[in-house]
């Protein structure tokens, strides 16, 4: 049976501009990465230069996009955070799977959000970064195209790579709703743990936590049905 976990990824309500959206109709959301903070060597989009993005919701629309995870080319750069995260990823393996959730905001009002999985990538290889240089990370073949890569210091622990079977979703899985934003969905409070095993607890920010996904293919059931 396929392992899994999920890391909280996209913009926050605190960053320029604020959380991506949700159509809670539909499901249809939008992904918007985190600004890029760092000095970079290669060039990399702005908000603006992001096909899928409503520009007219952007309050900063020329800042540089860290654009992690990307499914170009299906990367992902993780900065270790606490929480059980290294240990979680060391457990991973090929074929195991690694879903990226986010915190969403209302598409008619931004003050009501939820948390959803936004994507996955199917493992194809893990890299632990930790103990090299920054040349031996550039030297690293096949992540390229990804944001850390493309700073002068790539600052990474460890790099993620995904089979042509990981995708970006066109409709998200809500994990909460607008109602309860911090509380699980019924249909999630049995599929999500901490790193360790427990339950979430409610009134806990577990939307920035890592988290483990104990059946993995019922959530992609979800994405199939959502097509």
């Amino acid at each position: 049976m396929a392992k899994a976990v999920s890391m909280n990824v996209a913009s926050r309500s605190s960053d320029p501009n604020g959380r991506g959206r949700i159509n809670i109709n539909d499901t249809t959301f939008e992904y918007l990465p985190i600004p890029e903070g760092k000095e970079t060597v290669n060039d990399i989009p702005t908000y603006s230069e992001l096909e899928w993005i409503e520009k007219e919701n952007l309050k900063k629309s020329n800042l540089p996009v860290h654009l992690d995870p990307e499914f170009k080319t299906y990367t992902y750069g993780h900065i270790k955070r606490g929480f059980g995260d290294v240990s979680s990823i060391l457990d991973l393996e090929k074929g195991d799977y690694f879903f990226f959730h986010s915190t969403l905001a209302d598409l008619e009002d931004s003050n009501k959000w939820l948390t959803a999985i936004i994507g996955y990538l199917e493992v194809k290889k893990i890299v632990d970064c930790r103990d090299l240089s920054s040349s031996e990370i550039k030297a690293i073949n096949g992540f390229e195209n990804n944001a850390h890569l493309k700073r002068k210091e790539p600052n990474v622990d460890f790099l993620v790579s995904g089979t042509e079977d990981s995708k970006l979703l066109e409709r998200c899985i809500p994990l909460s709703s607008l109602k309860s934003p911090r509380c699980l969905k019924e249909d999630s409070e049995e599929l999500i743990r901490t790193p360790t095993g427990k339950k979430i607890n409610g009134g806990s920010p577990w939307f920035r936590w890592t988290l483990k996904i104990l059946e993995p293919e019922k959530i992609l059931k979800r994405v199939e049905r959502n097509g």
